[in-house]
């Protein structure tokens, strides 16, 4: 069971209690727990923020002992370096009466990841990648410019590949495309 669902269901009831109605796209590191790839603290999502909705999630946060002196357990702190996900590219997780919440599909997540190409987004790109068990740097580079990603790093991609299958893997496969990879580089 989703450990987050008795936090949702919570904050539902606040939203409801109040009359107001949310919709919320998860994105990064939760979809990641929800795959059982790994853990995280807190929950990144896009949704219309505004000082009531705010004050919500702080309260249903502080009685879960959620909240961080940084940020609050549920944030929409990553639309400002990502686009929001369309919601043909998310399945619905709970539908509540005054909250629905959708999940990002996994490979958008990737795509959401090779835009921001930290180090635990380095880590979490190999993950996914094995996780999707994607064997083709190429299909996958297609695939996310598909889903409008325009702006990622083929390199970056590699580097995720060399992370889920190993220095030999991407060795293997410098080797075996050496003319097709003049085309990204």
């Amino acid at each position: 069971m989703d450990k987050m669902k008795p936090v949702f269901e919570v904050l539902n009831q606040e939203l409801s209690q109040a009359n107001l109605r949310l919709t919320i796209i998860c994105v990064g590191g939760y979809v990641l727990e929800y795959h059982g790839l790994r853990a995280t603290q807190d929950v990144d999502a896009f949704y219309e923020k505004s000082q009531k909705i705010n004050e919500i999630i702080a309260r249903v946060g502080k009685q879960f002992s959620l909240n961080t002196d940084e940020e609050l357990w549920l944030n929409n702190n990553v639309a400002n370096m990502n686009i929001q996900p369309p919601l043909n590219l998310c399945e619905t997780l709970y539908s509540f009466k005054n909250l629905t919440v959708f999940v990002a599909k996994i490979e958008y997540v990737l795509g959401m990841k090779m835009v921001s190409t930290r180090e635990q987004d380095l880590k979490d790109i190999g993950a996914i990648i094995k996780y999707k068990n994607f064997r083709s740097p190429f299909n996958t580079f297609d695939d996310l410019k598909k889903m409008g990603f325009d702006n990622i790093d083929f390199s970056a991609l590699l580097e995720g590949f060399s992370c889920a299958y190993g220095m030999d893997w991407l060795e293997d496969f410098f080797k075996e495309n050496q003319e097709k990879l003049r085309r990204y580089y």
